[in-house]
């Protein structure tokens, strides 16, 4: 067998380097692939996951054009407000994927008017709510793109449409928040009551509730996004505490 010259050599060990690159590649998207499971879904304040957050998978839904998924979280950096109610302290924190159309300021200023409410879990559970900043909340309201609302609340199925709550997570679809649920017959401002009151209630510990009858205002365990009939809609857990 004839010894190759040096120029051959040097091609093949050209070849061979460019082989190998090519096969790094495949093996790093192969292994991206896997760890974007939606069955570990880990998002936070910090993190940005791209390969998921795609214009197709935004362009599924019916949102807004100027929504994307992003997969990062910006998080409340208002100080910490008051504690409201009486009873056992629960803490939480807010936070807003970027691109889902609202400012972090709009969406915090509305989970505290609806928390901090004398109709809501205050009063219907004996507790005291407080937001806070930081990791050291118990409890933390999301507001996010349906596609990673789809992720985030893996393995429940949402289909881009609801909202879930997850792991102290009250998850709030920005779909939703923006365009609210005809068959709940609620108003937007009012469903908007319900969707925060309801997904922090899964987080506290309550599950879904049946309509108790016909006319009766429905539990906010309901899921009122899907329907209300034969109850009234109602956005509150505690809806007589204004009047007893």
């Amino acid at each position: 067998m004839r010894r190759p010259t040096r120029a051959q050599l040097l091609r093949r060990r050209s070849l061979a380097a460019a082989f190998l690159v090519v096969v790094s590649a495949l093996a790093l998207g192969l292994w991206a692939r896997d760890s974007d499971s939606p069955s570990a879904p880990s998002a936070t304040a910090e993190t940005t996951t791209v390969p998921w957050a795609t214009t197709e998978a935004a362009a599924e839904t019916t949102v807004p054009p100027t929504t994307r998924s992003t997969g990062v979280f910006v998080p409340d950096a208002a100080p910490s407000g008051p504690a409201v109610g009486e009873g056992p302290l629960r803490t939480y924190r807010v936070e807003v994927e970027e691109g889902v159309g609202v400012a972090i300021e709009e969406f915090t200023a509305e989970v505290d008017r609806i928390l901090s409410d004398p109709r809501g879990w205050t009063s219907a559970d004996g507790i005291s709510l407080q937001r806070v900043t930081g990791a050291e909340a118990e409890m933390t309201v999301t507001l996010a793109t349906p596609a990673t609302v789809d992720l985030l609340c893996y393995p429940l199925d949402t289909d881009g449409d609801v909202s879930c709550a997850q792991e102290g997570r009250a998850i709030i679809n920005g779909k939703r928040w923006l365009e609210g649920a005809a068959p709940s017959e609620l108003p937007l401002g009012s469903y908007r009551e319900y969707l925060v009151s309801h997904e922090l209630g899964h987080v506290l510990g309550h599950h879904h509730e049946p309509c108790p009858g016909p006319g009766v205002l429905a539990p906010v365990m309901v899921q009122q996004t899907l329907g209300i009939a034969p109850c009234a809609p109602n956005p509150w857990p505690a809806p007589d505490a204004l009047t007893g």
